[in-house]
């Protein structure tokens, strides 16, 4: 599923007026004035103006305005020409004159209008963040104190956005290229004539084997020197894996990618050396076939590919030193997700291959693949350091990016996004697949820091575009994903869902399994949000299945934590817990903090359920201390919650006011409104607790809004399930119904919903509907135990009303 792009642009602007002649153009508001006068325009043909003023600084090539007004690179030339035509009339400009848009023969349009920028006060967005108080004497909060800018975040997994940074940033291994080589200019225009390099067909010894993506990288990476546009390696091999013969595998490619030549390489070992043929086959014509002879098979194949060259209108091979076999044998590793193999061979390197500056970023890489982040950022800062200013940019650029990778990973998104912006300047206009992973990896680091939201998205649009004309379709894919994953954040986990169902099916195709993975654990933690644990747990059980087929533990642990959580919403309590505790004790897991902390919450949790309020206390407390520092404040607020509730079950009303006042104090400087909402809801409780009903009453009803504000389900359930279930015990049954008829609609999917309608028609004496509430809850509950003050028989009198 690819999402219209302007939409996605209109949202992702700032607030800028633009003055140029007579004319002003608001990108916010998508208004275009002459003379004050409002100029109606079609959405395309703003969308055109828009792009063009907003990368003024450069020409803008035809596929890329293509894709940023329809969505699509290959737009017919003739509706291009139309779109500049219309905004070209609607600003007084002419195609003899190009006062404003200028044409670049051959390439594209320029904006070259000298502009005078306005950006008007940013309106404040109408978001309450109360004052936050736990002091007994304390009256009701305001209802309205400050106004934040920030949208609503809801209680949606950091890990999500960390795996997809890795699924986003963590490809670059297939992207190397030596130091020495420059690609050469592409021609835009070619972006969509693209070349699918299939695995070289390999006739020698079982040691020869890693010259099948070997080979393939080598040819793939050699016609992308000579400025042609090759489908990603990666695409291909996910597409392929456990498939069978070359003629199969032409077909697949073809019917997934539709390239407009296939390039299949033949490797045969002889008595004299190694024969290379490499094949060219176009749809629509006869093959063309180049076969070279070499004592050394890397050697051949690049002149096979030579040879190659002048068929696809090139008339030169590019220049370029062959690369160190070593080099070529642990990318063929990295290519097909290797990392033990590719660790082997850097071990058993001699130590001047392994000082090598491509050999050191494939150990980077290599690391990260393994979940080694500590190390893997000592080796990219390592090689940037030997690198220096005056070090390769293309490979200093890779080098940051990995580091980015890593400190995302390791929680440092501050560090990470400068790292990507580093990538960038290095990087320029050179490598567009390169470019829209780096663009979509600061955008998981903007996302996950939740203070720039609208820059994140804007990010995950420029990944589109460049990725879009590098033919990248499973980086795409993982694109689509990071949108789901800020669609969650921000409230919407319908809407994410869908996008998370349409990555799986990207990659379900493609066999791609660390990013399927991810697509599944993000699906599990949509329909808990939207309280469907059992097609949560359906999820689970589907990912369980695939965690046996992945090499990243990091995945693994990911898929486990979230198999976790829908156990845990089914009553399968024993294995829920089992599971968690396995997560908090894996000796590989020291570096995945976020998974750590969260499992010791989550089993916090459950043990306070459970009926273990010292044990609930210990986990949570370890949960506080493994989000001090980071971007786990929503983990954290949710710790503190469990341990006050905790506290108070102990009986020790003391510490629990101590810990309320400082979960207080801490969350006065946190703008994230789901951690407003645990906070309220937790002082709410406090005062409940301290017999304060009518701070807690409006408190509660505080926090139910924010709830309520945002329509996440799981949202609005865990504050109405706590009011309710308090009202009904202080007999408030008239104020309690409207509270529990808010969760009437989940009552058939959730064990906590049911059991709170069951509550509340005992409560009322309303025996039928008690015993179908009670009914429905039992076929919930799994293990858990109902509580007794549900399941004794109502009192047959009617019970007075309590406003």
């Amino acid at each position: 599923m690819a999402p219209h792009l302007r939409a996605r642009y209109a949202r992702a602007v700032a607030r800028r007026i633009f003055h140029f002649d007579s004319y002003s153009i608001d990108l916010a508001t998508r208004e275009l004035r002459h003379a004050g006068q409002l100029v109606v325009l079609s959405p395309k043909v703003f969308d055109c103006i828009a792009w063009l003023i907003e990368h003024r600084d450069r020409a803008v090539g035809r596929d890329e305005l293509g894709a940023a007004i329809w969505g699509k690179a290959d737009v017919a030339d003739t509706q291009l020409v139309q779109a500049i035509l219309k905004a070209r009339r609607a600003i007084g400009d002419t195609g003899d004159e190009q006062r404003a848009i200028r044409t670049i023969p051959r390439f594209g349009y320029r904006w070259v209008a000298e502009l005078d920028a306005e950006e008007p006060a940013a309106p404040e967005t109408a978001l309450a963040a109360p004052p936050l108080s736990a002091s007994p004497s304390a009256g009701p909060p305001q209802a309205t104190v400050a106004r934040r800018a920030h949208p609503f975040r809801a209680r949606w997994s950091i890990a999500a956005f960390v795996l997809l940074a890795l699924v986003a940033a963590g490809t670059t291994r297939l992207y190397l290229r030596q130091a020495q080589t420059r690609p050469a200019e592409r021609d835009v225009a070619t972006a969509q004539r693209n070349i699918a390099v299939l695995p070289a067909a390999i006739g020698a010894e079982r040691d020869w084997t890693w010259l099948r993506l070997g080979v393939m990288d080598l040819v793939a990476e050699r016609l992308r020197d000579a400025g042609l546009a090759v489908v990603p390696s990666d695409n291909v091999v996910s597409l392929l894996r456990d498939r069978g013969e070359a003629e199969t595998a032409e077909r697949i490619v073809r019917e997934a990618i539709a390239p407009q030549w296939v390039v299949a390489p033949v490797v045969r070992r002889n008595a004299s050396g190694w024969v290379v043929s490499i094949e060219l086959r176009n749809v629509d014509g006869q093959p063309r076939a180049v076969e070279v002879a070499d004592a050394d098979p890397v050697v051949a194949a690049r002149r096979a590919v030579g040879g190659l060259l002048p068929a696809l209108g090139r008339t030169h091979e590019p220049s370029g030193e062959a690369a160190d076999p070593l080099v070529s044998h642990i990318r063929a590793a990295l290519l097909g997700n290797d990392f033990v193999t590719a660790q082997r061979q850097l071990e058993a390197a001699a130590p001047a291959q392994r000082d090598l500056p491509e050999v050191r970023l494939l150990q980077g890489q290599t690391d990260f693949g393994l979940g080694r982040f500590e190390l893997a950022r000592e080796r990219f800062t390592q090689l940037l350091d030997a690198l220096g200013e005056e070090g390769d940019p293309l490979l200093r650029a890779r080098a940051e990016k990995g580091r980015a990778a890593s400190l995302v990973r390791l929680s440092d998104l501050r560090g990470a996004e400068r790292d990507y912006e580093a990538a960038l300047a290095l990087l320029g206009n050179r490598e567009p697949a390169l470019e829209g992973q780096i663009y979509s990896g600061r955008g998981v680091a903007r996302a996950l820091r939740g203070e720039d939201d609208e820059g994140a998205m804007a990010d995950f649009g420029r990944a589109r575009i460049a990725l879009q004309l590098a033919g990248d379709t499973l980086a795409m894919a993982g694109v689509e994903m990071n949108e789901g994953a800020l669609k969650g954040r921000r409230g919407r986990p319908d809407e994410a869902l869908a996008s998370f169902r349409a990555a799986e099916q990207h990659f379900a195709r493609f066999d791609s399994r660390s990013n399927l993975a991810a697509a599944l654990a993000n699906q599990i933690e949509a329909h808990l949000a939207l309280l469907d644990p059992a097609r949560a747990l359906e999820v689970g059980e589907r990912g369980q299945v695939l965690a046996t087929r992945l090499a990243d533990p990091s995945v693994r642990r990911l898929l486990a934590y979230w198999h976790a959580n829908a156990l845990s919403a089914v009553g399968r309590l024993a294995e829920a817990d089992e599971q968690l505790d396995a997560l908090i004790r894996a000796p590989d897991a020291v570096d995945d903090v976020g998974i750590r902390a969260m499992s010791r919450s989550r089993k916090a949790t459950l043990a306070l359920a459970t009926g273990r309020p010292r044990n609930a206390a210990a986990l949570a407390r370890e949960a506080l201390a493994g989000t001090a520092a980071g971007p786990w404040k929503d983990v954290r607020s949710e710790a503190w919650l469990t341990l006050i509730r905790a506290l108070r079950s102990e009986g020790n009303a003391a510490e629990a006011a101590a810990e309320m006042a400082r979960f207080s104090d801490w969350a006065r400087d946190v703008s994230d409104p789901a951690v407003v909402v645990t906070v309220r809801l937790a002082q709410a409780e406090q005062a409940w607790g301290d017999h304060r009903d009518e701070v807690a009453a409006s408190t509660y009803a505080e926090a139910l809004a924010l709830a309520e504000r945002f329509t996440v389900p799981a949202e609005i359930a865990r504050v109405a399930v706590s009011w309710g279930t308090t009202l009904i015990a202080d007999g408030r049954l008239e104020a309690a119904g409207p509270v529990v008829g808010r969760l009437a609609r989940w009552s058939g999917s959730d064990y906590s919903c049911a059991l709170l309608q069951a509550r509340l028609y005992r409560a009322l004496g309303q025996r039928p509907a008690w015993q179908a509430a009670l009914a429905q809850a039992r076929s919930l509950a799994g293990e858990r135990a109902l509580p007794a003050t549900v399941t004794a028989e109502p009192d047959s009198d009617a019970l007075a009303l309590r406003p």
